[in-house]
């Protein structure tokens, strides 16, 4: 088995990360290739976690405006 070790470079091509906002300690990562968004929360030296955001269907959550997977907030 081959191990590849991903660079620096390759994570900045393919990951846009969105902070801020109201909710400090709070990020959306974006997977540029797939438009799989993640929700990462850093709680200082309590840790932190990492999860797919998902529709109402349990499918993850596109960032691409034609795409049929949406948060049904209503």
């Amino acid at each position: 088995m081959i191990i590849t070790m991903i660079t620096k470079k390759e994570i900045k091509d393919r990951f846009e990360r969105t902070s801020g906002g109201i909710l400090s300690g709070v990020e959306i990562i974006t997977d540029k290739n797939t438009g799989v968004q993640y929700m990462v929360v850093n709680k200082d030296s309590d840790g932190c976690g990492i999860t797919p955001l998902i529709d109402k269907n349990g499918k993850p959550l596109l960032d691409k405006p034609d795409s049929e997977s949406h948060f049904d907030l209503y």
